[in-house]
């Protein structure tokens, strides 16, 4: 499964209503400056210095309260990753720093932890935090109070990309491998460390399939960050601010939008500069006695998600006309998967097609009201990828895929190119196949 939103940076605060970004202005004559824009630039920039160096008390210094005991677990999470960069910018300030009386200002900021993971990003991401930063009086240090993720807007309230692992782990685990970085809580460190290897043959070989037949694609992940989490409340909560649990998912791979400092126009249009893969290890993929396969089987899916989510320009969304399809995206990485296990696929199709009434009719971008089933959805899916593969061949499909996600509005043309058909001629044809394959 891939979950998807459509803007980042400060596009995404703009885009939630937030409009220009205010910087710490003084009031009136009457009022007096106690924080100025300088000591909050002094504030970031310090978080920032002191995380790259490992300077664990600086880091701390402006920390008060519980907040100071949070940002420490925080911290030491955090230096397990491997950044190639690391960086607190201010997305937003509600307060402007003054007070009538010359002392005891609040003010909140809205921060965005910049970050590029190497050897996963191909772009830097961003996690949004809010602060609530106090200053006793004009002498007094800037102290942040209160630290925790920001809500943006309500009506965006998971493209906030918090909590990360290491914002909900008293103390983070991190197996790195060759491709990927495989995170739980220490006290699960046992099942990850048994998990893990299955994962990293999984990144492996889509990382082959994909290399073989797109030597030419750029900004390709070399590697992939999994979290593995057994407790359904937290493996719902992570990157997802207290959204909504699905309730059907066992895995998401969660795109993060690359930032930027500007509107989102121009040359600064949305591109991803990665994602975020989470598994949910109580269900029976990671439970059952052929929990190997289970394991493999939705590491490859959500990989092949990741591994092709920096092509997408942020064209995502409900509009069939100018969106990714949803049959493409949850195809793609179904047919990944199942490359290596094809008797799997054909024992998924069946069952999942079982007592079906198939009504010729490519899936459309809400698996959840199609058709009896999510599972039809993902099998119909799936077998739109390999009649393209069956029909063009593997590079064909490839390059089809490749070509949807960066421009979805040319779907006629891309399955001309792969399969030879426009739109409505490829429909009749899987149709055809479909019936012929149950």
């Amino acid at each position: 499964m891939v979950a998807v939103f459509a803007v980042g940076g400060l596009a995404l605060y703009k885009a939630a209503g937030g409009g220009s970004l205010p910087g710490a202005q003084g009031g009136g004559d009457e009022e007096q400056q106690i924080m100025s824009s300088e000591e909050i630039e002094t504030l970031l920039n310090g978080r920032t210095a002191a995380l790259k160096s490992g300077q664990e008390d600086e880091f701390l210094e402006p920390f008060v309260g519980e907040a100071k005991a949070k940002q420490r677990k925080i911290f030491r999470n955090l230096r397990k990753i491997p950044f190639a960069e690391s960086k607190y910018m201010v997305l937003k300030q509600t307060g402007d720093g003054s007070d009538e009386w010359g002392s005891d200002v609040k003010l909140t900021l809205d921060v965005a932890f910049v970050h590029q993971i190497k050897g996963v990003d191909v772009r830097p991401v961003s996690e949004w935090y809010r602060w609530t930063v106090e200053k006793e009086s004009e002498s007094a240090e800037p102290r942040i109070s209160e630290v925790g993720g920001s809500p943006g807007a309500a009506a965006l309230a998971n493209a906030v990309y918090y909590p990360a692992p290491w914002d909900l782990y008293d103390d983070m685990y991190v197996k790195r491998q060759a491709h990927t970085m495989t995170i739980s809580a220490r006290k699960n460190a046992a099942d990850a460390d048994r998990f893990a290897p299955i994962v990293e043959e999984s990144a492996k070989r889509d990382l082959d399939l994909w290399e073989a037949n797109t030597s030419s694609v750029s900004n390709t992940p070399e590697g992939f960050l999994v979290v593995l989490e057994p407790d359904r409340k937290t493996y719902t909560k992570l990157y997802n601010n207290d959204g909504d649990d699905l309730g059907w998912d066992a895995g998401e791979s969660v795109p993060m939008p690359a930032f930027n400092d500007s509107n989102g126009d121009g040359e600064d249009r949305l591109q991803y500069g990665g994602a975020r893969i989470k598994m949910d290890t109580s269900t029976s993929r990671f439970t059952s006695s052929a929990w190997r396969a289970g394991v493999a089987d939705i590491s490859r899916h959500e990989i092949a998600h990741a591994l092709v989510q920096p092509q997408d320009p942020g064209a995502y969304g409900n509009d069939e006309k100018t969106s990714i399809r949803a049959w493409v995206v949850e195809g793609f990485a179904e047919y990944v998967s199942h490359r290596f296990d094809r008797a799997q696929g054909e024992e998924r199709v069946r069952r999942d097609l079982a007592g079906e009434e198939f009504s010729g009719q490519l899936p459309g971008q809400d698996f959840e009201t199609e058709h009896t089933s999510v599972g039809a959805n993902y099998a119909l899916s799936y077998l739109a990828m390999r009649f393209i593969v069956e029909k063009g061949g593997e590079e064909a499909f490839f390059e089809f895929v490749v070509a949807h996600y960066r421009t979805p509005t040319k779907l006629d043309q891309q399955l001309q190119q792969a399969v030879g058909m426009n739109e409505s001629e490829f429909q009749a044809a899987w149709a055809q196949y479909v019936r012929s394959n149950i």
